[in-house]
């Protein structure tokens, strides 16, 4: 179960697979189900904007996920790799400081 749906459960009960006509697993099939309207669908709201879709009860359904930016603790050491994650840390920070998104 993915951290979408737990969240989702709390926030909506009645929130479960079995009330879907179409799902899929994959976030990007979900995406794209959504462009070629297969019906609503929940995606992160600055995709929404990139893809001019509309938003549809933010009062109701809004869900604050963390995001994690992870590595192998043995390629800590690696210069390549450690500098990777300096530069994907600090340019998901800046797009999520640009765009006021919360807990940075």
């Amino acid at each position: 179960m993915t951290e979408f749906i737990r969240e989702a459960g709390k926030k909506l009960p009645a929130f479960t697979r079995d009330i879907f006509s179409i799902r899929a697993d994959s976030d990007l099939a979900q995406l794209a189900l959504i462009h070629a309207g297969a019906g609503i669908g929940a995606c992160q709201v600055a995709l929404a904007r990139r893809d001019a879709l509309v938003r549809v009860l933010p009062k109701v359904f809004a869900l604050q996920l963390d995001t994690w930016i992870t590595m192998y603790e043995d390629l800590r050491a690696s210069l390549r790799c450690r500098a990777t994650f300096d530069a994907l840390a600090a340019g998901l920070e800046r797009y999520a400081r640009a765009r006021g998104f919360q807990g940075q």
